[in-house]
């Protein structure tokens, strides 16, 4: 017998009697059920945990009462759910405990299920948000969760804390050496939000990654290569070598890597040769298995690649990718900045398409294609929506004919495929976000045209759905973004 099926055979019967909890599948309506605080506390656990998030959202609760403590815990640790409740929940608990946003956020990481990291990445970015000297302070309690952890989703979290703490990564590391974990130390380093630091890491990182060693240390220092700021260029360089010369799971990883590096940095004399060795990349790798997620982000890069080269140059290129197989859009998500990295890409109209989120974000999101002009229609609408009780249903999605395709929330480290068949219609067709409160910033355009070679020989740019401007790079300009939200 399960133990919360043990809890309600007996303790709790009087509930099941009241209608206060049922036997059967947990809630699915927004109502605010009543919630007895007063029992024991896997009494109450299970009372919460048995809540949909809009329930959970809808109790009752107060900053000056502990008798509140759990609600405001479940609300820290619940997955789905806005960052203001979040932050509702660490403000209060740290009031309640006399404690301190740091030793909350620490305290809701490890009662996180491990399985869980989208909500773990959610309480890093804030953890990392912190001031260095709270970091600090709570150093002891830190470095043992760092070393100890039975939650290796919570390591990675713990060595970027002990770093921004330090301001510098040499005692860290040490740390790391000693307790085996330079895998989830190099895991950490993306998780940064100081560059300086990041860029700190080279002389340690580059090593392990030029080299075999650890299978899993060597992946995690290739992949960290996309992220260590300053040293693009020779980054860069590493990762194209790897692309062309390493093992299957090595060049897939350096694809990865480099997606994560701004593409202005890509030094241009190396862009040619990397896009060649792409396409010998997909030529070599089996038809049916290229549309894995790992595949499609090196078709993706092949076709950004190309379109940094010259017609002549990168014409030829793009058309071998194309024959070989679906038009693949792989679109990221820019950490904190509640924004996608493409703000439009073109297919072909009633051609076959592939559109892959990767989620980088600490915040889940979804991606829905509307009917031209419906932008905003669709997007308020999704927004009014309570969220499913099923994780797998479109969330925040009206049902309405102007919603074309649609994708369920993506988690963070995530990555969902959407296949469709292009509109046979040409058009600007608005893509978007429609969780509450993300489409006024996180939006662009699937553009369909005719005949896609001949746009692509002669461009025209879909308009900004929002500013009715012409939008003249495909891409999102983080630095733009952030100085934006500032």
């Amino acid at each position: 017998m399960k133990p919360d099926s043990l809890l309600l055979s007996g303790v709790s019967l009087s509930l099941l009697i009241s209608g206060d909890l049922r036997a059967d599948d947990p809630p699915t309506d927004s109502s605010t059920p009543q919630i007895f605080l007063d029992k024991n506390p896997r009494i109450v656990a299970y009372q919460l945990r048995r809540l949909n998030n809009a329930q959970l959202m809808a109790l009752e609760r107060k900053d000056s009462d502990p008798k509140y403590k759990p609600i405001y815990e479940a609300l820290l640790t619940r997955g789905g759910l806005d960052r203001k409740y979040r932050q509702e929940a660490i403000d209060a608990l740290a009031k309640l405990n006399h404690s301190d946003a740091v030793t909350e956020i620490l305290a809701g990481v490890e009662r996180i299920e491990a399985a869980d990291k989208g909500t773990v990445r959610e309480l890093v970015s804030m953890l990392m948000a912190q001031p260095p000297q709270s970091l600090a302070a709570q150093r002891e309690k830190i470095q043992s969760l760092a070393a100890e952890s039975q939650n290796n989703a919570v390591k990675p979290v713990a060595y970027a804390a002990l770093v921004v703490a330090d301001g510098k990564p040499d005692q860290t590391w040490e740390l790391a050496q000693k307790s085996r974990g330079l895998r989830y130390l190099l895991s950490a380093i993306q998780l940064i939000n100081d560059p300086k630091l990041r860029g700190a890491f080279w002389d340690r990182v580059s090593p392990l990654a030029s080299k075999s060693g650890d299978r899993a240390t060597h992946a995690a220092a290739i992949e960290a290569l996309g992220s260590i700021a300053g040293h693009e260029a020779e980054a860069f360089k590493m990762l194209a070598d790897i692309v062309r010369d390493g093992s299957e799971n090595d060049r897939l990883t350096a694809v990865r890597a480099i997606r994560h590096m701004p593409d202005d940095k890509w030094p241009e004399n190396q862009v040619e040769p990397l896009a060649s060795a792409i396409v010998k990349l997909i030529e070599q790798t089996p038809a049916s298995d290229r549309t894995k997620p790992a595949v499609l982000q090196a078709i993706q890069l092949g076709d950004d690649l190309t379109g940094m080269l010259t017609e002549d140059k990168g014409a030829p290129l793009r058309k071998t990718l194309r024959d070989l197989g679906v038009r693949v859009v792989a679109i990221r998500t820019i950490r904190e900045q509640m924004a996608f990295d493409t703000r439009y890409f073109a297919v072909q109209a009633g051609k076959p398409v592939q559109i892959v989120l990767e989620n980088d974000d600490s915040m889940p999101h979804n991606f829905v294609i509307t009917a031209p002009g419906a932008l905003q229609e669709v997007a308020v609408a999704g927004g009014t929506l309570a969220p499913p009780s099923d994780p797998n249903d479109l969330a925040y999605v009206p049902e309405s004919p102007k919603v074309l395709q649609a994708m369920r929330l993506v988690q963070p480290d995530e990555s969902v495929t959407l296949s469709f068949n292009a509109p046979k219609e040409p058009g600007e067709y608005p893509f978007v976000c429609t969780f509450p409160g993300h489409w006024v910033r996180m939006y662009g355009v699937m553009l369909v045209v005719p005949d896609y070679d001949a746009w692509e020989k002669n461009p025209k740019f879909p308009q900004d759905p929002m500013t009715h401007k012409p939008i003249e790079s495909a891409k999102n300009d983080p630095s733009q973004l952030q100085a934006h939200q500032h």
